[in-house]
């Protein structure tokens, strides 16, 4: 084999192994998204229960004939909580995100695309017609053909 083409198929295998592993990559942190989209699920309906839990304690501390339900130590309790979970899940969101962004960022870079043609001159205006020159044929009167 000629050194060229040696280097040629060293440069072809780099090319393939590191296309290879960047999908390789790519694919686990998809996976791992996927896995955040289910506990983020999980995490919804927590929410959605602490939130059902908050009701229901309001309700009771109404009923008992509080004036203002949001003093009592149970249902502060309960707004805490439900303010903690959404925090975790908004952070769950957040780590989502920048595992989109690696996967932006280590994407195969494609070449640049071809500049575009450069525009065509501009054509002068035409201030006014130009008359044709006339030549010597065009001076004599055409003959008649005879038949």
């Amino acid at each position: 084999m000629s050194a060229e083409l040696q280097e040629k198929a060293v440069a072809g295998l780099k090319t393939t192994c590191r296309g290879t592993w960047s999908l390789t990559v790519n694919t686990a942190r998809r996976v791992k998204i996927l896995g955040r989209y289910g506990l983020a699920y999980w995490q919804q309906k927590k929410i959605n229960r602490a939130l059902a839990r908050l009701g229901t304690q309001t309700f009771g501390v109404l009923e008992q004939g509080e004036v203002n339900p949001m003093t009592a130590p149970e249902v502060n309790e309960a707004v805490q909580k439900a303010k903690e979970l959404k925090e975790i899940k908004e952070k769950n969101y957040q780590a989502m995100e920048a595992i989109r962004e690696r996967i932006r960022t280590s994407r195969v870079k494609e070449p640049p695309p071809p500049p575009p043609p450069p525009p065509p001159p501009p054509e002068a205006p035409l201030a006014e017609a130009k008359e044709p020159e006339k030549t010597e044929e065009a001076e004599k009167p055409q003959e008649p053909t005879a038949q």
